[in-house]
């Protein structure tokens, strides 16, 4: 296989700082098409996402996430949210959504786009300033922050892999690379 393919995944950074150019609703509904082919148990795609660009909403995130500084230069924010009555089983929304996050982060990654995944799940202290905030129903929960616009940094690509973290046909046998 041509791991130059995989390029846009191990050359995709969390960006924190962005230019002043904003982002179009066209590519926003293109990354969001992405985050929503992302597989689900059972297919059942519990996923919502609140697109936010309003500054002064953005202003009161920041001030309720100690994470979510990059919002400062960022075009735009997505809050993706998972529901829990269109979930498979009880707690399968949490990796769906995982899931929908990852494959909106790759789609800007591809789209020459910066993006930064700020946590909300699982803690409770910021799901409920987050679900106040944007007025959610008590059954969708928010999940993740991400965090768009156009790159004002670039950063190298690190060394990851670690072969020593992968096992061979049960525990006690490690992977060794031929």
């Amino acid at each position: 296989m041509n791991m130059e393919k995989l390029d846009f995944i191990l050359d995709r950074r969390s960006i924190r700082r962005f230019t002043d150019q904003k982002i179009d609703s066209k590519q926003i509904l293109t990354m969001l098409t992405a985050a929503m082919y992302a597989p689900s148990a059972v297919n059942m795609q519990p996923w919502h996402f609140v697109i936010i660009d309003d500054p002064s909403l953005m202003e009161t995130i920041m001030e309720i996430h100690p994470y979510a500084r990059m919002l400062q230069t960022a075009s735009h924010a997505v809050v993706v949210c998972g529901d829990e009555q269109l979930q498979h089983d009880d707690g399968y929304w949490v990796v769906d959504c995982g899931a929908a996050t990852q494959n909106l982060l790759l789609a800007a990654q591809t789209m020459g786009l910066g993006a930064c995944w700020v946590g909300l799940h699982p803690r409770e202290e910021r799901k409920t300033a987050f679900s106040r905030l944007l007025h959610l129903p008590s059954h969708v929960k928010p999940f993740a922050l991400v965090a768009l616009g156009y790159p004002e940094e670039q950063k190298p690509r690190p060394d990851r892999f670690h072969g020593e973290k992968i096992r061979y046909n049960g525990w006690d046998l490690p992977y060794i690379q031929e």
